[in-house]
């Protein structure tokens, strides 16, 4: 036990639930148990985030950006640290990252830390310009302001090092708590309460309704397995900017019965135990927090071979890589695995074991908890 606790606050955004979101949660809820640590937050939104975090008994300041400038975010944040002795600082994007630095340059905050959930998304027009300035000020900060980036794959790891010291970066993957990542329903009664039958076959998808999601690719293939076998439904979760067109390609492949778009679920985990296959589409991922959680709920998994998907999926131990974004190469995986009962079981078997031995919370946060040790020792 260490004489003095370490006074650690996360900022983050908290505007929407999603995969980095449920990471920062998931965390703080397992670094929550480290004694030696004195945790605290600033969430720029008030959400589920900020709830889930109060909930664990950690102190909250939601400052909303909708009626704050970046000044007076700054200069509120600035009074919540004042007299609490923190000595690192943690934040989660990019707006989050300038943040953190000035923060830590008033308050004579010791370190700072980030952690990268994923790359920069492709966008263009106005958008690219405004990102491309984002990403030079980001980087400026990271190789100046940061003293640790957390990157949670190592593919992610590699790419990252060719702009920042690779001597900053660690790599801690993220993790799940196999006993919060639960659904009470069998797979029927699941099924049973989207509306669909259940001698049907399940095949979904989970996230952010945006391109680089590639759910075009998801319905492309659906519309090749609807045609070997009819008797499959299709389930997109999620929220995001795509919606409008994906409904349209939906309809364009004649998918408009086959297709239930959930929008937001707060109850993804019963969503998700209606799937007998979670197909990853995206052109690049982190280290998806919907791959743990389906895998941790007994789903096979059939995902491009992107990110640190295959850091975590063994192809045909605990899932299905398939290195093609061509919907037909993942139409004949999904085909075939659900065609093959006793192979499916074991892929189920494998994956829930894999996610419990490798990418467990207590694991992160104990990782994360040594990186804040380890920063306050060499001070």
């Amino acid at each position: 036990m260490r004489a003095h606790k370490i006074a650690v606050c996360h900022i983050a955004s908290g505007d929407r639930w999603a995969g980095a979101e449920a990471q920062i949660a998931t965390l703080l809820k397992s670094l929550v148990r480290h004694d030696e640590l004195q945790l605290s937050a600033i969430l720029l939104n008030h959400g589920r985030l900020a709830a889930e975090i109060q909930r664990c008994g950690i102190e909250v300041a939601v400052i909303p950006e909708n009626q704050n400038g970046f000044l007076a975010i700054l200069s509120e944040a600035t009074r919540f640290l004042r007299g609490k002795g923190v000595r690192i600082v943690h934040s989660h994007r990019y707006k989050e990252n300038l943040l953190a630095a000035l923060l830590a340059r008033r308050c004579r905050i010791s370190f700072a830390v980030r952690t990268q959930h994923g790359l920069p998304e492709p966008v263009s027009g106005i958008k690219r310009l405004k990102q491309a300035m984002i990403q030079w000020v980001d980087q400026l900060i990271a190789r100046r302001a940061t003293d640790r980036l957390i990157s949670v794959s190592s593919e992610m790891t590699r790419q990252l090092a060719r702009r920042v010291n690779p001597q900053r970066i660690v790599t801690i993957p993220n993790g799940i708590n196999p006993e919060e990542i639960r659904s009470d329903l069998s797979s029927r009664e699941a099924k049973d309460r989207l509306g669909i039958p259940r001698d049907c076959w399940v095949l979904g998808a989970a996230g952010r309704l945006e391109p680089v999601k590639r759910l075009d690719v998801f319905l492309e293939a659906a519309k090749l397995i609807q045609a070997h076998l009819p008797n499959t439904r299709f389930v997109i979760a999620g929220d995001g900017s795509e919606e409008v067109r994906l409904r349209a390609l939906a309809l364009a492949c004649g998918l408009q019965d086959k297709v239930l778009f959930l929008g937001h679920r707060n109850d993804i985990y019963d969503v998700l135990r209606a799937f007998d296959v979670l197909i990853l589409c995206s052109d690049h991922e982190g280290l998806p927090m919907a791959l743990l959680e389906a895998l941790g709920l007994g789903v096979v998994v059939v995902a491009r071979a992107v990110g640190g998907i295959p850091e975590v999926v063994q192809d045909g131990v605990n899932g299905i890589l398939v290195d093609s974004n061509d919907p037909r190469s993942l139409a004949d995986a999904c085909v075939q695995v659900l065609a093959d009962r006793a192979r499916s079981q074991r892929l189920t078997e494998a994956g829930i074991k894999s996610v419990r031995e490798d990418y467990s919370a207590a694991k992160t946060a104990d990782r994360v908890a040594q990186l804040y040790f380890s920063l306050c020792e060499q001070a």
